[in-house]
């Protein structure tokens, strides 16, 4: 990947909101497996895709990740043995503090970047949640990237705040499904890159209907302040490339990759 110029993402656009915790992974390793085939070099998920969204309503077991009880080991294989970066959305523990995270996990196997989600949403869906309290961007594969999740690209300042400590590229997972939570959600990511002086904005999104109807959620890519493309539909890997010199967005569209499980393609 060190003397790659282009970089080949894959968004796993699938359906993680009603768990369960087992059914979840499956999916998640099945992706990696089918992205890293199509050649990516990232991997991201949507937030919240081990546990789903809705982890503490739908009644399925769930438990945390967490470094002091070996739980994010078959993670660190899964990148390791398919030579990707993981962008992991869950719910983990660290110094007794829980978050709705992102974690980024590097083609060796170790863990390189974390950001926990500094806007939760206190009701039911995140009060197990305790909020992120800082905004960094972490140096991932030569592209500065600030890592957002949902709620906290709704807040066109942290684009600013990313840019000004050295993001070149927004990364957004999200459970966000189109009308919902504050608004229409492109208008955030317009927002949100347009106060980072145009950065690119990569959102990841799910789909489906498993505790919320996220059947129409849009996973799309924003540049300049304007969306540049998007994909709603069932479950499938989405690809684009970016060029990791310029840092600009090189697709013109998702290159999709309708996926199917337990025989049934996602509606």
């Amino acid at each position: 990947m060190e003397n790659k110029r282009t970089l080949r993402l894959a968004l796993l656009h699938f359906d993680f909101c009603g768990g369960p915790q087992e059914s979840n992974f499956k999916k998640i390793e099945e992706g990696v497996r089918l992205a890293a085939e199509a050649g990516a070099d990232w991997v991201i998920t949507p937030e919240m895709a081990l546990q789903g969204y809705h982890m503490v309503r739908t009644g399925h077991p769930y438990t945390y990740l967490s470094k002091e009880d070996g739980s994010y080991r078959p993670f660190l294989d899964l990148a390791r043995e398919n030579h990707v970066r993981l962008f992991l959305g869950c719910a983990e523990k660290e110094d007794g503090r829980a978050g709705n995270s992102c974690v980024v996990i590097g083609p060796e196997g170790t863990i390189d970047a974390k950001h926990s989600k500094v806007h939760t949403v206190k009701w039911v869906t995140e009060a197990w949640s305790d909020p992120g309290e800082t905004m960094e961007p972490a140096d991932l594969d030569g592209v500065r990237t600030g890592l957002l999740v949902c709620a906290d690209s709704w807040f066109n300042h942290h684009g600013e705040e990313l840019r000004e400590k050295g993001a070149e590229l927004l990364l957004v997972i999200a459970a966000w499904p189109p009308g919902g939570c504050g608004g229409p959600p492109v208008h955030a990511w317009n927002g949100i890159s347009t106060w980072a002086h145009g950065l690119p904005v990569i959102v990841c999104n799910q789909t489906g209907n498993s505790g919320m109807d996220c059947r129409k959620a849009q996973s799309a890519v924003v540049e300049g302040g304007r969306l540049l493309f998007q994909y709603v539909g069932g479950e499938a890997i989405l690809l684009l490339e970016i060029d990791r010199e310029e840092k600009k967005i090189l697709s013109k569209n998702f290159t999709v990759l309708p996926v199917s499980f337990g025989g049934q393609k996602a509606r």
